[in-house]
């Protein structure tokens, strides 16, 4: 069966799957029927990294953080619809939005779950049946978690039995009802999968937009960092780094580094686990195009030296704008190791173990400087000094991969009482700590399909 045949068929999956078609799968044409129910045609669907990997993870999350703000001049020139966004008043919107984008891939992954149940594995080829069911598993993992850090309730373990979390449809039949799990279920479906996963994947990846062991308990320390759960984390944070610990120095051309007068990243770089992008729905209200600027207090955060500045920012209308993707030029939200070693700072902090905090953010932070002896190793005193300098350089360092927004709400949970400020036309408005508002609604159209 031709290769092309296969990748028509699942783009006509995708389409029927937005428009709520329950006749899927089905392609005819010279008398044929495509159908992907083999290890091939599967693998085949989970390789499609435009339909799994690219412009899918939310963008939302970005639009209600506080890493940009918009010129006064180009907030103007937004739609009505865009404006709300900005100010965090968000009411009906429809499809194509974060929901559909998360859930197109998790459609796929659940396809070949019920798919694999159909064949017989001692007849297969055993190696690539269960590495398809392990990526199939991390798949549906991951963009759970990305949904349910957009739609869901923040973690508490107080009250999360009865927060509400997402929706945790697990296969591909639309007559089955779907209803809303709380954050509790959600977040053990997640790590369940994840777990599961970590079994039947490679350490490694043979491309990085495929999952592996790696990336499997990279997700596993992101998600339990969103809980709070740190020594879970730092646990499989330092199993992920002993996978794969790559730095990119920032100095180097040959480690991935566009050098010159305007630094980019190469994508796919050395950094990159697994590789996901933002999609730009919604108006991307933070996008250089769309006139986002970068918090200029932030932007004053940076040292002389510290070679972000050039690699991160580019100077627009008397501010600076955000290029330092590892996407090039969409947004990068995957795993990767730079996220993994503030992971593991931030929570051999919290067990107080300040030296090897300072260790691993130290390494971090040597190769983001120049050559010339201007970083200065960091030292702390308590524990409070420790957390604070991580958690400025995890904001510095992974600014708009959509990670923003869970670390406020997590740290709110802790008593940091961030809030969000945005002040048009002299009117200031503000998201209080923990503000039902940080949970961003619905789709409108989805309302029809959710019990």
């Amino acid at each position: 069966m031709k290769i092309n045949a296969l990748i028509i068929s699942i783009f006509l999956v995708v389409i029927f799957l937005c428009k709520g078609c329950k006749e899927y799968l089905d392609f005819k044409g010279d008398n044929t029927t495509v159908v992907a129910n083999n290890l091939d045609h599967l693998q085949a669907l989970l390789n499609d990294a435009v339909r799994m990997n690219q412009q899918v993870t939310p963008s939302m999350t970005e639009n209600w953080a506080d890493d940009y703000f918009q010129l006064p001049s180009r907030y103007e020139l937004q739609d009505l619809a865009r404006q709300k966004v900005y100010i965090w008043e968000l009411s009906q919107y429809n499809h194509p939005n974060d929901w559909s984008a998360s859930y197109q891939p998790i459609y796929n992954a659940n396809y070949c779950l019920e798919m694999l149940q159909k064949l017989n594995r001692e007849t297969e080829d055993k190696v690539k049946f269960d590495q398809i069911m392990g990526a199939a598993m991390f798949f549906r993992a991951y963009y759970f978690q990305q949904l349910l850090w957009t739609f869901g309730a923040t973690y508490d373990e107080s009250t999360a039995a009865i927060d509400k979390g997402i929706v945790l449809k697990e296969d591909t039949d639309f007559n089955i009802p779907s209803s809303i799990s709380s954050v509790q279920m959600s977040y053990d479906k997640i790590i369940i999968d994840v777990e599961l996963s970590l079994q039947l994947l490679p350490e490694l990846p043979s491309l990085p937009t495929l999952p592996s062991k790696a990336s499997a308990h990279a997700l596993l320390a992101r998600t339990y960092l969103s809980m709070r759960k740190y020594s879970e984390a730092l646990y499989h944070a330092n199993e992920a780094l002993k996978l794969k610990d790559d730095l990119m120095d920032y100095n180097l051309q040959s480690d991935g580094v566009f050098q010159g007068r305007n630094p980019s990243f190469n994508k796919y770089n050395k950094e990159t686990i697994f590789y996901t992008e933002m999609n730009q729905h919604q108006g991307a209200l933070y996008l250089n195009a769309r006139g986002g600027r970068v918090d200029t207090l932030l932007y004053n955060q940076y040292l002389p030296g510290d070679l972000r500045l050039n690699c991160f920012f580019l100077p627009a209308d008397g501010y600076y704008a955000f290029k330092g993707s590892y996407a090039e030029s969409r947004m990068f939200t995957g795993l990767a190791t730079d996220e993994l070693f503030l992971i593991r700072a931030e929570c051999k902090a919290r067990a107080n173990d300040l030296s090897g905090a300072m260790i691993d953010l130290n390494h971090l932070l040597k190769n983001r400087f120049t050559n010339n002896n201007t970083f200065v190793p960091i030292q702390v005193s308590n524990l409070q000094n420790a957390l604070d300098i991580i958690l400025l350089e995890r904001r510095k360092q992974l600014l708009f991969r959509g990670l923003r927004l869970m670390d406020i709400k997590r740290l709110n949970k802790e008593g940091y009482n961030i809030s969000l400020k945005r002040k048009i036309n002299g009117v200031e408005y503000v998201l209080d700590p923990n503000d039902p508002k940080f949970v961003i609604p619905l789709p409108s159209d989805l309302h029809n399909f959710i019990n």
